[in-house]
């Protein structure tokens, strides 16, 4: 329970007609915590990116530029349920390679366990998923729902265009729970601020967790590449930029 004269929070106003509706578990922190974790993020992702946002992988394909024989790099949340592994097979055809880095567990664990990466914030880590490999080892890097989980954008952009061959893409797309634009649409009605300060109490550390607007990608990364751009569509952000050569 938080202190409701300094930072009150929707379950601090529970009634007994609450109670006598959906039981006494409503007042249990760690029953209540269970739910509103399942609540925020089952099934969540591939809903996204397989119902609501289906059309906009088409034009991440697009932007990638992806041809028949590529080498890929996937480095992504929830890779082959959302369509992507398949949709980039298909495109490069038996003669490429789609390579998957999955890490939709790590990142939960990291956001759970309040994992603080060198940035200061919460859920992200050092990626090292690229060390070892020998240079211009793939055509284009696709980064699928995972920026947020990168802890130093500075030393993971020219590592990963290290590994893609020249005048060739790199794209990161993200659904984002957080940020300047996020936080708007969630103040701009008072039901969806209510159930969001549910679903995200003070205690689960939302605030503090690790997240990248388009603005923050350009100032990290823009200057590594050529023609970075970016864009948001109902929610997901998007950079692309093509590697010097």
């Amino acid at each position: 329970m938080s202190d409701t004269k300094k930072n009150p929070q929707p379950f601090d106003f529970v009634q007994p007609w609450d109670v006598d509706m959906f039981g006494a578990d409503i007042a249990d922190y760690d029953v209540r915590k269970r739910w509103q974790l399942a609540f925020a993020f089952a099934g969540g992702l591939p809903f996204i990116w397989n119902v609501v946002a289906r059309p906009l992988t088409d034009v991440l394909y697009g932007l990638l530029e992806v041809r028949a024989g590529d080498k890929v790099l996937v480095i992504g949340e929830a890779v082959e349920v959302n369509g992507w592994g398949d949709g980039l097979r298909a495109l490069v055809g038996p003669t490429g390679t789609v390579d998957i880095v999955e890490i939709i567990k790590e990142g939960r664990e990291a956001v759970l366990a309040g994992v603080r990466g060198r940035n200061g914030r919460t859920g992200c880590w050092q990626w090292t998923y690229t060390h070892g490999k020998p240079d211009e080892a793939y055509d284009i890097v696709a980064i699928m729902q995972s920026t947020q989980h990168c802890d130093d954008w500075r030393e993971t952009c020219p590592e990963l265009l290290r590994v893609m061959k020249p005048g060739r893409r790199i794209v990161m797309a993200e659904a984002t729970l957080g940020g300047e634009r996020f936080r708007q649409r969630i103040e701009a009605d008072v039901h969806m601020r209510q159930w969001f300060a549910k679903l995200f109490p003070p205690q689960m550390g939302y605030e503090d967790a690790s997240q990248y607007s388009n603005e923050e990608l350009m100032e990290l990364c823009g200057s590594f590449v050529e023609g970075a751009q970016a864009m948001e569509w109902h929610g997901i952000e998007m950079f692309w930029g093509r590697k010097p050569g």
